[in-house]
């Protein structure tokens, strides 16, 4: 019996989710690095600026952590395709 309201449970949760991904909508942490400032980030380290520097310059634009800047273990979202 537990077993199948745990199914039922499960499937409820993945109908949420698959309705709100048609609104357009998504769940999880806003993210903290927008494409503009991963581009800027990449366009540094290719010119060979370390790490902690870009970090530096770098600064969080909204959330909890606003006007801090990002650690330099965070990983950059992929590079956008043109």
């Amino acid at each position: 019996m537990a077993e199948s309201e745990r199914e039922y449970i499960r499937e409820k949760s993945l109908e949420g989710q698959a309705s709100a991904r048609e609104r357009g909508r998504h769940g999880g942490r806003p993210k903290v690095v927008d494409a503009d400032m991963a581009d800027y980030a990449r366009a540094l380290r290719a010119q060979g600026v370390p790490v902690p520097q870009i970090a530096g310059e770098l600064v969080i634009p909204s959330g909890k952590n606003k006007s801090e800047h990002p650690s330099g273990r965070h990983r950059l979202p992929p590079p956008r395709r043109s």
